[in-house]
């Protein structure tokens, strides 16, 4: 049994698409039309937020640099720093004062990024500028930047120790005024958790990462070296992979320092919100698809119930049972259902009854049929009583004659009931008749028949189409002909069709008063003759198809030929489409 398909299945399926596919292309659009707003104010928020950070650092790396031109510049330092031996207490503890009021006094120098600012000669500590005096940890931190830095000298950059990793430090040669000679080191320690703001980026987007390093590429604070790496040499205001994930980056040069300020905000936390929504959206979209379905499969289930009392009712009434009856439905579409089989059913019902009435006729006429058939062989009987008498009487003629009408109305009840016959059975009807007209005009009717080959006798045509042509050349062209005439009937078969042609030397008619495409009664009331011929050629095309039938020529005075066109017909198939 070939598989059908389910309409609830379809109906599923499209009610899926119906909802999947508007909510799909909405969350589409939503989702890069919001992705692109949410990296927009991504960047404006991120770009603001450098702006200020880097104002900001660069403003205390300023201060810092001022402070160094600062201390280089101070008497009472310069003084401490060439003198030979070391100052008294007393007085260093009192330069180191005057240096911090005049150093952390200022707002530009915050105590919590600068941690400590150290002048150091023969690591030694000579003079330290806090708050509130120096730390023991910070002149350790200060002492190990000394020992393991003391070579470097630049004031645009800052250095970190691997053992502090939460401090920088800027180190810079202390010079002698006079001989233009290095003799210490100024050393200022900041706190690098304090030198870049992050409160507000963090606020923001709580997974940023915000990396302070040199231009070398070297991190000094605030993330991973793959940061910094990534970013290095890389252009700022893109998107960069970082270890799996992809980072918003953008950053900032502190020029004329060599430091940089880079901040690195993930796309996922960009795209949290969108994500969310989209989360929440899916959710919805599946929790509407499922109430969509089962409401659905409700109506589906309650629809389908009164379908299936109305199958349960045709199954019955292909029993047999007539006299099944839908009851009536609680909806409009299967009431109507309901009204319409009921009416098929009155009338299946109504239409059983003729049908047996047809058929309590049809045998009555059987019978009668039966009984009429005693009249043919009764007829059959007095030709077989007066043919013998006329053998018994010598009268070899009138016992032809008599033998000949015998076989001719033998074989139309022979064929009463057929549509088709062989060409046999047609060529012998024909001979019969053409013999018996031969005993009506003796001498002045010849006819011959041409058969090309002998296996045409066995191909079928509709009976009764080469004897009406016949007749009609006898009674119509040699009958009113003086002195008689000839006919001629060939066969023969040809690619795809077999050819007979009927002639006859005759007096003939006019061809265009002929119209072998007209049925018969049309046109008022045509010549008989004509009519024979239209009924023959309507008949073929019937049976056959429109490229089949006759074509005909006629001269007036000299004769007539009638082709007929049929299909080469072996296995009787017009017979069997009946």
């Amino acid at each position: 049994m070939r598989y059908k398909k389910s309409l609830a299945v379809i109906a599923a399926l499209l009610c899926c698409l119906l909802i999947i596919l508007p909510i799909c292309g909405t969350a589409i659009y939503f989702g890069s039309a919001a992705s692109a707003r949410l990296k927009d104010t991504a960047r404006d928020t991120v770009g603001f937020y450098l702006d200020q950070a880097s104002e900001r650092t660069g403003a205390t790396l300023d201060a810092v640099r001022n402070s160094i031109y600062y201390l280089m510049s101070d008497s009472a330092t310069q003084q401490i720093m060439s003198a030979n031996t070391a100052p008294d207490q007393l007085k260093r503890l009192g330069v180191e004062e005057g240096l911090s009021r005049a150093l952390l006094v200022s707002s530009t120098l915050d105590p919590n990024v600068v941690t400590g600012i150290y002048l150091v000669k023969d690591g030694t500590q000579y003079l330290s500028v806090l708050r509130g005096g120096a730390f023991a940890g910070t002149s350790i931190r200060i002492m190990s930047a000394f020992s393991s830095l003391g070579n470097m000298n630049s004031a645009r950059d800052l250095y970190t120790l691997e053992e502090y990793p939460d401090y920088c430090y800027c180190i810079v040669d202390y010079i002698d005024l006079d001989t233009m000679r290095a003799i210490g080191k100024i050393i200022i320690e900041l706190r690098t958790s304090s030198l870049v703001d992050t409160s507000y980026i963090d606020t923001v987007y709580q997974e940023a990462a915000v990396v302070i390093s040199r231009t070398d590429g070297a991190v000094i604070g605030g993330g991973e070296p793959s940061f910094a790496a990534a970013a290095n040499g890389r252009p700022t205001g893109g998107y960069l992979d970082i270890d799996g994930a992809s980072y918003y980056h953008t950053g900032e040069t502190l020029s004329p320092f060599r430091v940089r300020v880079d901040v690195f905000v993930p796309r996922s936390e960009i795209l949290e919100t969108i994500n969310q929504t989209l989360s929440i959206y899916g959710f919805f979209t599946v929790f509407v698809l499922v109430v969509t379905l089962l409401i659905g499969g409700l109506m589906l289930y309650l629809l389908s119930k009164p379908v299936r009392q109305m199958l349960h009712k045709i199954d019955l009434l292909a029993t047999g049972d007539l006299s099944v009856r839908m009851e009536p439905t609680p909806y409009r579409e299967t009431e109507r259902m309901a009204t319409a089989f009921n009416d098929m059913a009155d009338r299946l019902e109504n239409l059983f009854d003729e049908v047996y009435t047809k058929g309590l006729l049809l045998r009555e006429a059987e019978f009668n049929l039966l009984e009429s058939q005693i009249q043919p062989h009764f007829i059959f009987n007095v030709l077989e009583v007066i043919n013998m008498r006329c053998l018994a009487a010598g009268q070899e003629g009138i016992c032809r004659i008599v033998s000949n009408l015998a076989q001719l109305l033998r074989a139309n009840i022979k064929y009463k009931y057929k549509q088709t016959i062989t060409f046999q059975d047609e060529i012998l009807y024909v001979r019969y008749y053409l013999e018996l007209q031969k005993e009506r005009f003796e001498e002045k009717l010849n006819y011959e028949i041409n058969l090309e080959d002998q296996e045409i006798l066995q191909y079928y045509l509709p009976k009764l189409t080469i004897q009406p042509l016949v007749e009609n050349a006898i009674v119509h062209g040699l009958e009113p002909k003086r002195g008689g005439g000839s006919l001629r009937i060939s066969i023969w078969e040809e690619a795809e069709s077999i050819c007979v042609k009927v002639s006859d030397d005759g007096v003939g008619f006019d061809v265009s008063r002929v119209d072998l495409n007209a049925r018969e009664g049309a046109g008022g009331k045509a010549e008989h003759n004509h009519v024979a011929l239209t009924n023959i050629n309507r008949r073929i095309q019937l049976v056959y198809g429109q490229q089949y039938g006759m074509t005909i020529s006629s001269v007036p005075g000299s004769g007539t030929d009638v082709m007929l066109n049929l299909p080469i017909d072996m296995d009787n198939r017009s017979e069997r489409s009946v």
